[in-house]
């Protein structure tokens, strides 16, 4: 063991300046307070030719486009080796919030900009500030063209490492080279302090470590008295050899010295309370993560019929995206003006989104013969067919073509709803590509006038398009043999489930699954919680289980109890605020969709949606980046993302039959068997925008919001006149719950979450001729739950299509992905946990590649 204080031990010093574009202050200051911290910093570069200097997030540097001198100095320092690029991403984001494919995103773009900019690319991986780290996050920096990674949080009091130098493995077995450095700031005038705790701080049984000293939290870097400081100790006989360097350089010196310890599983848990502060932005960044991937799949398509790939919009849209994943945004902890601007740019990265896929689906449908039959003659395509109050225009001669198209590389049957032009048709029916009708309901309008609101179900190829259509007839009535579903206001009822109503709560007080005869809550489900919350945007504490009440004085409504869907309004009470809560169930599919809109006027309490279920034995699995983590079913918070899963088995009940032991499958079967009645059994719990859940005992939890002050403190006893409370108004959340026999890798749960967040989306055609047929599928994957699709693109330097997977329940996969149009036809093996990007070139070869696309 080296003596602490012997020249033996070296130090080495890298300047660093903790810049965040974004908390306490807005972006304009952010970017004011960057030109400043550059400046600076290039002035003590140019005074003292040994000291490094080294700086994360493209985003920072792009902003200084404004300012071409200057950078052309940090390029000029940059090829010296005075000016280290760190991090590799467009931003220091989150990573628990991010979808996996974002977290990609961050890298191509980041990494791009500095190769494009300084001619080289990032080797470290810098997030010293984030609040906390999946298990995942390994192999998504590996692929990201990093080979080691610096870090702050969690703090040794959080996580017990074997060491602050270890290797980070995570559950695919990439393992990442990790540094758990003392602090990222240091004291502007003395860094004895810094260098005093790094001692103690250190790897003991290792010759040298990484000291990160500079002013930061709102820029700086190293100041002329630190440096000068820092000169007098390194000719100090007391303290060990300090020397200045770059954080590449003490990694790859460090793989020079000896083995080092393995850490397996999250490096978490730092302030839970943000994976809810401030929904609004949560819900954008989710939709905006979906959005844009769809808009890049049917846009790569559509190049094959003529319209060019509209990569720039996408890029700018992406880089508005990702830049309000940086830390303080999107985990709710800056100030209100901060959202305002992140409101703005998330908005504008939908938008963009939204038009580009609308552009991409026309563009595909123009080619698609959306007649009724290939002799029919369309001889007009819009006529006035009926007058009155808006004098509505519609074609009902051929009817309304609707070409529906299904993102997802596996068939999907989902409930559509679609407005038509012409609200005076009194009756209307849908026909598939074949002329047969389709059952469907009129639906509840939007607001304004009444528009004739048409809801059926779609049934679509995989990664393609089927064309439908509405006529004027009357409507096609489902069949004697069709599936059960009836509606009062206190039960639901179809094949699968019988729904009732709790009247004096407005909960559910069953849920019984028909197919096994069972029941499947123990308590009260869908029912808002509302929980004590004092701590701040961060939040404190490892659960949020103090009760403060709960929703109720209901009013209930039957809002539907049509042929294809089903659904009660609950209207519930708390405090001053409201809840309107719609439960729907459908004819032909065993889902069960929940849309809340809450109405929050309340401060430093917390809502939950929960739904206690009649499960022992329990296990919890929530969904991270690019995968999941089984957590222990305690009732802490934990990072989940579109999913959470509770399983176990249902409380003994007697024998199952037969029939019953059938629906669970032969592993299934078995175990019932074996244990009388106690079948295997789970629900997962879909949302389309939170981040935060917890599960204890049989009881899952969803965290809906939270309502400290906004980048504020603990409850304060008396507040100032210009706080604001976060998330206050209309809020509005979709959640789904698919209650599940055996295992959730067995019931669809991945597929499902990522159908539930990217929805089959239609345009409304005229009739015509066109060489495509009126269904197909552009993309296949064999067999489809066996992997998921991340991204379908164009790849950034050339027309290849770029496709991401990966491999989603912890099992090796062996699929077979089809891409016709490109004759392309390739076996893809992936291990458990792996993450496989593929390049497909338009002669039909394709080879693997990361992140970067290379």
């Amino acid at each position: 063991m080296t003596d602490p204080r012997s020249k033996d031990l070296t130090f080495t010093l890298l300047g660093h300046a903790h810049l965040d574009p974004v908390w306490l202050w807005d972006r304009q200051e952010g970017a004011e307070a960057v030109k400043a911290t550059f400046r600076s910093a290039l002035d003590r570069l140019g005074e003292h030719p040994d000291l490094v200097f080294g700086h994360t997030s493209a985003a920072q540097y792009a902003w200084m486009d404004l300012h071409p001198e200057l950078l052309a100095e940090i390029r000029a320092a940059v090829q010296r080796g005075q000016w280290e690029l760190l991090g590799g991403q467009w931003v220091e984001p989150d990573v628990n919030i991010p979808s996996g494919e974002a977290l990609a995103r961050q890298a191509l773009l980041g990494q791009r900009f500095f190769e494009r900019t300084f001619g080289q690319r990032s080797r470290v991986a810098f997030l010293p500030d984030t609040f906390g780290h999946p298990p995942t996050l390994p192999q998504i920096l590996k692929l990201s063209g990093l080979d080691h990674f610096v870090f702050w949080r969690p703090h040794p009091h959080e996580v017990d490492l074997p060491s602050n130098l270890f290797w980070w493995e995570g559950p695919d077995g990439t393992r990442i080279l990790s540094a758990r450095v003392e602090s990222y700031n240091s004291n502007p005038r003395d860094v004895v302090d810094t260098l005093q705790a790094s001692i103690d701080w250190r790897p003991v049984d290792r010759p040298e470590w990484l000291v990160v000293y500079g002013v930061g939290n709102h820029g700086g870097g190293p100041t002329r008295k630190a440096i000068a400081n820092l000169r007098a100790l390194m000719v100090d006989p007391a303290w060990p050899t300090l020397q200045m360097g770059t954080a590449e350089g003490f990694f790859t010196r460090a793989l020079q010295q000896g083995d080092l310890p393995v850490f397996s599983g999250p490096l978490q848990y730092t302030f839970r309370g943000c994976y809810t502060s401030h929904s609004g932005v949560k819900r954008l960044n989710r939709l905006g993560e979906h959005t844009l991937g769809a808009a890049e799949k049917w846009s790569t398509i559509a190049t094959h019929y003529g319209r060019p790939y509209p990569g720039a919009a996408l890029e700018r849209a992406w880089q508005h995206l990702l830049f309000n994943q940086f830390h303080d945004i999107v985990c709710g902890t800056s100030i209100p003006r901060a959202y305002e601007d992140a409101r703005d740019e998330q908005g504008e990265a939908v938008g963009t989104g939204k038009r580009t896929l609308h552009d991409a689906m026309q563009v595909i449908a123009h080619h698609i013969d959306t007649r009724s039959a290939a002799d029919v003659q369309v001889e007009e395509v819009m006529r006035r067919v009926r007058t009155g109050p808006g004098n509505a225009v519609a074609d009902m001669g051929d009817g309304v073509p609707l070409v529906v198209f299904n993102p997802s590389p596996w068939p999907r049957q989902e409930v559509i709803d679609v407005e038509l032009n012409d609200w005076h048709v009194m009756d209307l029916q849908v026909l598939d590509d074949h002329q047969r009708p389709v059952v469907h309901q009129f639906a509840m309008g939007q607001a304004g006038p009444p528009r004739k609101r048409a809801a059926f179900l779609a049934e679509v190829p995989a990664l393609g398009y089927r064309v439908y259509r509405v006529v004027d007839r009357p409507p096609h009535v489902p069949g004697v043999d069709a599936r059960p579903l009836s509606a009062t206001e206190r039960v639901l009822e179809n094949a699968w489930w019988r729904l009732e109503l709790d009247p004096r709560t407005g909960a559910l007080r069953s849920l019984r699954d028909k197919q096994l005869d069972r029941e499947l809550l123990a308590g009260a489900g869908a029912q808002l919680l509302v929980i004590e919350d004092p701590s701040n945007p961060w939040g404190k504490g490892d659960a949020f289980r103090h009760l403060a009440g709960v929703f109720g004085e209901p009013h209930v409504q039957l809002l539907e109890a049509g042929p294809v869907r089903a659904t009660l309004r609950v209207t519930t009470r708390w405090g001053h605020s409201t809840a309107r809560q719609d439960l729907s169930i459908y004819r032909d599919s065993p889902a069960i969709h929940g849309h809340l809109q809450l109405d929050w006027h309340e401060d430093y309490r917390m809502v939950k949606l929960a739904f206690p279920f009649a499960l022992e034995d329990t296990t919890a699995t929530f969904s991270v980046p690019f995968g999941h983590v089984q957590r222990p079913a305690g009732g802490q918070e934990e990072p989940s993302q579109a999913w959470v899963d509770i399983s176990g088995v249902l409380a003994s009940s007697g024998k199952p039959t037969e029939a019953n032991v059938h629906q669970l499958g032969d592993e299934g079967g078995s175990m019932a068997r074996r244990h009388a009645g106690r079948v295997p059994y789970g629900a997962a719990l879909l949302n389309d925008g939170k981040y935060g859940a917890d599960v204890h005992g049989g009881e899952v939890r969803l965290s809906i919001l939270r309502s400290p002050i906004y980048g504020g403190g603990d409850r304060p006893e008396q507040p100032r006149p210009v706080d604001q409370y976060l998330d206050q108004g209309v809020s509005e959340t979709r959640w789904a719950l698919l209650p599940h026999p055996g295992a959730w890798q067995d019931s669809g749960v991945v597929q499902a979450a990522q159908a539930f967040n990217e929805p089959l989306t239609f345009v409304r055609e005229f009739a015509h001729a066109g060489p495509l047929p009126r269904t197909l599928s552009f993309l296949t994957i064999e067999p489809p739950d066996a992997v998921v699709l991340t991204a379908l693109k164009q790849a950034e330097d050339s027309e290849d299509w770029i496709v991401r997977l990966y491999e989603p329940h912890g099992r090796t996969a062996h699929v077979q992905v089809s891409v016709p149009m490109l004759n392309v036809s390739l076996e893809a093996a992936l291990t458990p946990h792996q993450i496989k990007t593929l390049r497909l070139r338009p002669d039909g070869t394709s080879r693997e590649v990361n992140f970067l696309e290379d």
